[in-house]
């Protein structure tokens, strides 16, 4: 019972998230290579360098200076409005409430886009077990089909150092597009702090490509890429 209310809470959330998503492919931006880094979080000492991104969550993510940082403030309000008005409690509105898109970065034409949301235990009022992380996860990607047509999902597990993930990569076309093809990524790992997932909306095999070779530090690991080739070595 816990699990299944915690999924719906946490398909609400990422309504959020996919919502984002979806409005990143017609953002127009200014912001390439090094600002788009240094406006993310001042953290690029030289233009050479990779941007990475860091959250207060207690991880990190590199990704390449070419990608557009979007500021997607001004968009948050009216999606957690349309979530909120979609919850059926206060612990729900609560979770979204509590939803942190923390970066979206964009590429190409059509866009190819990458979100990373986090949900803080702290603000939430409990924390998730790693037996809930797959349906958390499935929360999350089930998302995408208010806005794709979904299809071939794939599911995998995985573990970077001593966290455990949760992916699931499938193919889409926007419904109001069908003729644009993606490849449709998105993978959850449970932190101290709270519930990190990734998702991708990749428009081609490069753009899939940086989604998974990104580097991600968890908690003070070691950087390595975000997605191992052997994360779907289980999958039927």
């Amino acid at each position: 019972m816990r699990t299944k209310i915690l999924r719906t809470k946490i398909l609400l959330v990422a309504l959020i998230s996919i919502a984002i998503c979806v409005e990143a492919q017609g953002v127009a931006t200014q912001q390439t290579g090094a600002t788009a880094a240094e406006k993310n979080a001042g953290k690029l000492a030289t233009p050479a360098e990779t941007p990475l991104f860091k959250s207060e969550g207690d991880f990190t993510f590199a990704y390449p200076a070419d990608w557009e940082v979007l500021d997607m403030k001004p968009m948050l309000p009216l999606q957690r409005l349309k979530a909120e008005q979609e919850a059926k409690s206060d612990m729900e509105r609560k979770g979204v409430d509590c939803a942190q898109v923390q970066l979206t970065i964009r590429h190409g034409d059509p866009a190819s886009v990458i979100v990373i949301m986090f949900l803080e235990f702290k603000c939430l009022g409990l924390e998730l077990k790693e037996s809930e992380l797959a349906a958390t996860g499935m929360g999350v990607s089930q998302g995408l089909t208010r806005s794709f047509a979904v299809k071939d999902p794939k599911y995998g597990a995985y573990i970077l150092g001593k966290h455990a993930f949760w992916i699931e990569r499938a193919d889409g076309s926007p419904l109001d597009h069908p003729e644009h093809q993606y490849k449709l990524e998105t993978t959850c790992t449970l932190l101290k702090k709270g519930l990190a997932c990734w998702l991708a909306m990749a428009g081609s095999a490069d753009a899939i490509t940086t989604f998974e070779g990104g580097k991600v530090s968890l908690e003070g690991d070691s950087p390595t890429a975000l997605v191992p080739a052997s994360a779907f070595a289980l999958s039927q």
